[in-house]
């Protein structure tokens, strides 16, 4: 089968999308022909990644990710692939698929957020929905979800119940169960992932005026938010036990997450959360928003993930779950239902039932 899966950004970025990217294309590659097309903000290069040929092209944040010359390809050489798999419905690259893909089949992953992360796209979202993304799921043969939460909120705000399918995200847990933690002094929580507002990160170091002073907090990730959070570490005199690490591979990373005492997610608007998945395979608790995809997660995994209401606690109560679940002892944790090799082969199904549905 010859596959070209699309996406914002390529897989060999930090990121939620381009984990799935990269976890799915490097095992399908295998045995089909996988190609990744996608922005980049950086050069546009085209190189082998574990065997995927990948492609990018220059674009920006501003443009949604969206190029004219991937909407060019897309034209001239979508006939060539048996299925198309668009990935982001934070940005434009599933849209352009929808539009320029003609006959070949379509699958969307929307990794669909319900809410807005800002004010002023709180403001454009309900129009964005009622026509981007009502037409570009219109267009796709299937729709692949990330957990049943998202499901249900697509299948709630689009016409699209009988194309969607729940697969899960999933964990490289051998590699983080056989990873050497660090030697560290004292309890460690971690936080992994994009540095946004909407992530709560500053509500986690707002609560460390609270904890005892053998907590740390290490905040591994990059984005737009770093130099208010950086100011706010300064400002509350917590520089000796909050540090921003940026981003690491991710044989570092895994060393991070067995060293650590808790693994925190407290975002509000998450389809699914990856890093709580690595957190279980290390053994580390995680606490988490009880909101939407990670509110799965914590009743998914009941005494392993911990959740809490963040839009009704202060940061004094925010510390008290912190220092009660850190270092909770979780056990070996049931991860046999989030193995990328397990995903693959689902999303592999997905692709010939879309094709099976041209054919017919």
């Amino acid at each position: 089968m010859k596959i070209l899966i699309i996406a914002p950004l390529p897989p060999y970025q930090r990121g939620g999308i381009e984990k799935v990217v990269g976890e799915l294309s490097r095992r399908l590659v295998q045995n089909h022909h996988v190609q990744v097309w996608s922005g980049t903000l950086g050069r546009a290069q085209a190189c082998d990644w574990n065997g995927v040929q990948v492609r990018t092209y220059h674009t920006s944040k501003r443009a949604g990710y969206a190029s004219l010359k991937i909407f060019r390809d897309l034209k001239l050489y979508a006939r060539d692939f048996d299925v198309i798999h668009a990935h982001g419905f934070s940005s434009l690259i599933p849209f352009e698929a929808a539009l320029a893909v003609g006959r070949t089949p379509l699958v969307i992953s929307p990794h669909f957020h319900p809410k807005a992360s800002s004010k002023l796209l709180s403001v454009l979202k309900p129009l964005f929905e009622r026509t981007v993304d009502r037409y570009t799921l219109s267009r796709a043969r299937k729709v692949i979800c990330v957990s049943e939460t998202e499901a249900g909120i697509i299948r709630e705000r689009f016409a699209v119940a009988d194309k969607v399918i729940v697969i899960y995200n999933g964990v490289n847990a051998d590699q983080i169960q056989n990873a050497e933690p660090y030697e560290f002094d004292g309890k460690l929580i971690l936080y992994v992932g994009r540095l946004e507002r909407y992530k709560n990160i500053h509500l986690a170091i707002e609560a460390f005026d609270y904890l005892p002073q053998d907590f740390s907090f290490y905040i591994i990730g990059e984005g737009p938010y770093e130099s208010e959070l950086t100011a706010l570490i300064q400002r509350n005199g917590l520089s000796e036990r909050v540090r921003l690490l940026g981003t690491c591979a991710d044989a570092d990373l895994y060393r991070w997450i067995k060293t650590s005492a808790l693994l925190v997610n407290l975002s509000g608007i998450e389809a699914f959360g990856i890093t709580v998945l690595e957190s279980l395979a290390a053994g580390t608790p995680a606490l988490v928003n009880d909101k939407l995809g990670l509110r799965e997660l914590a009743r998914h995994f009941g005494g392993a993930v911990f959740s809490i209401r963040m839009d009704k606690v202060d940061s004094l109560e925010l510390a008290k779950a912190i220092e009660d679940v850190a270092g909770i002892h979780i056990g070996r944790v049931d991860l046999n239902d989030f193995q990328w090799e397990g995903i693959a082969a689902q999303t592999l199904r997905v692709y010939e039932e879309a094709c099976e549905s041209t054919h017919g």
